[in-house]
């Protein structure tokens, strides 16, 4: 019943876009039936597309699966998106037809009802922007990593100190090994003093992670490699229940994996970093996210064999966690790292300037931020998940560079 309904809603958008539309082309030329018979073998595509996602069998273990969900949610995303977005204008128009038709009833006015030619125009004009946009974004964004430097300022932290902080690989979208050889070879060129990821790895199963294993064994980074679960990493989207044996061995094969890729995860539990005298706490929690999803995250039993007489830094996946838990809580954190928002792949970054959808989500969602004496830095994520591509927001590899100070 759910996808009657969602693909209505799809059918009434794309009516709506069509009836404000197709007045820009004279009735019976080329333009306008090419127009009409183009946009409607399009929607009927997107509408498989949805349909596919929904009911395909998802065998998560299917890397041709994994693959036509891609491609089908990036057809979803391009094409829908662009007549949604392209509507506005439209509704703009409805509204001042609206007052006219008010006018004209209350008054002996003959205001004309018909649409205006500009605003017409305008709506396929941005829903051709957003197509061709959203193209770019695909052949010249998805991969284009991007070093973001932050200097970071923590009370008694007496060594300079250097950390590359990746987040949301979704190695399930990643089909290009080349590409993935490219972002090892750019964070190995760092010669970092730690590597730290922040949660997702895969999309949805262990095993997409297997094609990739010999590659990200040879990231490096002096004192290790340590990472934390993200919400996408339990299985949690497949269907599967947590009490079964399919989801406890998906489970436990995604700690293994990990363990064999050089990570060191860290499942609500902490390590001690000793360099060269200099120490910190290194402290990890499962996903905690605010809102619908799960919470695993324990930062008591994270923070419970921890020195609070030395700087802590704590790895946790959604950013949610840091202002609705970590603020409030006792402990003595002074660095939060988390990803999960990938800058929702779509966004403005300037100097001094950046803005997304997302923010009206997290009001941490990229870069460094602060309260209370506490820190958190977001990463936009390296990977992308649903559209395949990213426009202005970039795949991040951020070289964190610790100092003394304070915020």
């Amino acid at each position: 019943m759910k996808i009657l309904f969602l693909l209505l809603f799809l059918f009434l958008i794309d009516y709506y876009f069509f009836l404000g539309t197709i007045s820009v082309f004279s009735k019976n030329t080329y333009a306008h039936n090419f127009y009409k018979y183009f946009f409607w073998i399009l929607s009927i595509f997107v509408y498989f597309s949805i349909t596919y996602l929904i009911f395909s069998s998802r065998n998560i273990e299917d890397y041709n699966f994994n693959n036509n969900n891609i491609i089908f949610s990036t057809i979803f995303f391009i094409f829908f998106g662009a007549k949604a977005i392209g509507s506005f204008p439209l509704i703009l128009d409805d509204i001042f037809r609206f007052f006219k038709i008010t006018i004209n009833l209350f008054s002996k006015s003959n205001l004309d009802l018909s649409r205006l030619v500009f605003l017409k125009k305008s709506a396929l004009f941005i829903s051709a922007t957003v197509v061709s946009s959203m193209l770019l974004g695909i052949k010249f964004g998805r991969f284009n990593f991007k070093k973001y430097y932050s200097n970071i300022f923590i009370k008694n932290w007496n060594y300079d100190y250097k950390i590359i902080h990746i987040s949301d690989l979704h190695l399930g979208s990643f089909k290009s090994k080349d590409k993935l050889r490219k972002l090892v070879s750019l964070i190995n060129n760092e010669n970092a003093d730690l590597l730290l990821f922040t949660g997702d790895l895969v999309n949805n199963h262990y095993k997409e992670v297997i094609p990739f294993k010999s590659i990200l064994k040879d990231l490096k980074a002096k004192d290790g490699k340590f990472s934390v679960l993200g919400n996408h990493d339990y299985g949690d989207y497949t269907g599967l229940k947590r009490s079964s044996k399919e989801w406890k061995d998906n489970f436990n094969n995604m700690i293994k994996v990990q363990e064999e890729i050089g990570f060191d995860l860290l499942l609500n539990e902490s390590r001690l970093i000793d360099k060269d005298q200099f120490k910190f706490n290194l402290v990890g929690v499962e996903n905690w996210g605010a809102g619908n999803f799960n919470k695993d995250g324990d930062i008591d039993l994270a923070m419970k064999n921890v020195d609070d007489s030395l700087p802590t830094i704590l790895l946790s996946h959604d950013p949610s966690h840091w202002r609705s838990v970590i603020l409030k809580s006792k402990y003595k954190i002074d660095l939060q790292l988390s990803g999960h928002t990938h800058g929702l792949q779509f966004g403005v970054e300037l100097k001094g300037f950046k803005w997304s959808p997302v923010r009206l989500r997290y009001k941490e969602w990229a870069g460094l931020y602060s309260s209370s004496k506490k820190q958190i830095y977001v990463n936009r994520g390296v990977g992308h998940l649903g559209y395949a591509g990213r426009i202005g927001i970039m795949p991040d590899i951020s070289v964190l560079k610790i100092k003394n100070g304070t915020t």
